[in-house]
């Protein structure tokens, strides 16, 4: 029985939908309050599907997390508790305004974002999860009126301040380029704008998105030098605080690790602190993200080697000596990766998830061919919300 709107321990009054494999329902009324709930700070929690937790305490969300870590990895992947090292849950910096990007979705002359369990937009003008440099963006955006033709509207913002746009729609019109021109010139802590034609209705693939300005943000010098670049149509880690956790837990996996094949890396969250003492190999599909690896690559003067492709592909011909695997896949796992890695007998994969069931599934292949799961900890990137990272190590 999942229940939308409660907390664990409450006394609810709730409403059956009847519907999909398993009960669902929706809180109507809280008879008794369990000790996890707490006062939603957002007026509209009950409508927007953004953050659907916020009625559980923080610490009540982490505990449930480390717990839903655990079972994925029992029930789905038949790794017994306690035959490998499970790390506390690392908490978010923040729980609430942690976010440096966002996509925004048209409802009307309004912005927003998907209702709760509905394809509906709810129109939102503030969000507690944003950065107060991200809400000033949205609030300046909104503020230069309407854009024709745009659809979703992708937001991302620099620790400095400045911010870059991302306006997508199914047609890219000279009126669209004005009015983008126009917001540019308007918005003074914008940088750059990315128009993306997302095609119609999804027949048609996205087309290479047109570049206002430079819409490419630049973060802090890492350690090695190296500063991660990121851009508003590119997928790019939202929590910006959370991020440096991320790289040291990747890194902690790697572990002494000379010779290192990423895969799935993206513009470089996790390869760039990797790069100097190692020999690094990165894979990514998006042409895009590997040249802003590459800039950022270059620009500290450190050695990587960049393939652009897919993953599996590139697992299944890999041939080269590697003493470690790391990759990042999405929600929906790499289960033809896995299974070609374990086929080659890498000695060491450290794999970086954001879903414990695909995590768990792809374990368990990797366990069916000897390997063994050495560590796991689990990190709240997402608070608020029931999403959060994963790091586990498998080692033959």
């Amino acid at each position: 029985m999942f229940v939308s709107g409660a907390a664990p321990g409450d006394l609810v009054e709730a409403e059956l939908s009847g519907a999909g494999s398993f009960e669902h329902a929706r809180a109507l009324r809280v008879i008794e309050r369990g000790l996890a709930r707490v006062e939603a700070p957002c007026p509209i929690v009950e409508r927007c599907g953004g953050c659907p937790v916020q009625q559980v305490s923080y610490a009540f969300q982490l505990a449930e997390k480390q717990a839903l870590t655990a079972d994925a990895l029992e029930r789905i992947g038949g790794f017994a508790r306690g035959t490998y090292e499970l790390a506390p849950i690392i908490a978010s910096p923040l729980s609430l305004r942690y976010r440096r990007r966002a996509r925004l979705h048209r409802t009307g002359a309004r912005w927003g974002f998907a209702q709760r369990g509905s394809a509906q937009v709810e129109p939102v003008e503030e969000c507690l999860l944003f950065e107060p440099g991200l809400q000033a963006l949205a609030d300046a955006v909104r503020a230069c009126g309407d854009l024709p033709g745009v659809t979703d509207l992708g937001l991302l913002t620099s620790a400095s301040g400045t911010g870059a746009v991302d306006l997508r729609g199914e047609k890219l019109t000279q009126s669209l380029r004005a009015r983008a021109g126009k917001l540019l010139s308007s918005v003074r802590a914008l940088k750059g704008i990315t128009l993306t034609n997302a095609g119609t209705s999804g027949r048609s693939a996205p087309s290479a998105p047109e570049l206002l300005g430079d819409p490419v943000l630049v973060d802090a010098p890492l350690a090695n030098g190296a500063r991660l670049r990121s851009r508003p149509d590119l997928f790019a880690q939202a929590n910006r605080g959370a991020v440096p956790l991320l790289q040291a837990e990747a890194l902690r996996a790697v572990g002494p690790a000379r010779r290192v094949l990423e895969l799935f890396c993206g513009s470089g969250t996790l390869t760039l602190p990797l790069l100097g003492a190692r020999e690094v190999t990165a894979v990514e599909f998006e042409g895009p993200s590997l040249g802003l690896l590459r800039r950022s690559a270059d620009e500290a003067g450190l050695a990587v080697k960049l393939i652009a492709g897919d993953a599996a592909k590139v697992a299944r011909a890999w041939e080269a000596p590697v003493d470690c695997v790391l990759l990042d896949p999405p929600r929906t796992g790499a289960a033809a990766v896995v299974q070609a890695l374990a086929k080659r007998k890498v000695p060491r994969i450290a794999y970086v998830s954001c879903d414990a069931p695909t995590l768990a599934r792809d374990g368990k292949l990797l366990a069916s061919a000897g390997y063994r799961l050495v560590h796991a900890v689990a990190l709240d990137l997402f608070p608020q919300t029931a999403h959060f990272e994963i790091v586990a190590t498998f080692t033959l």
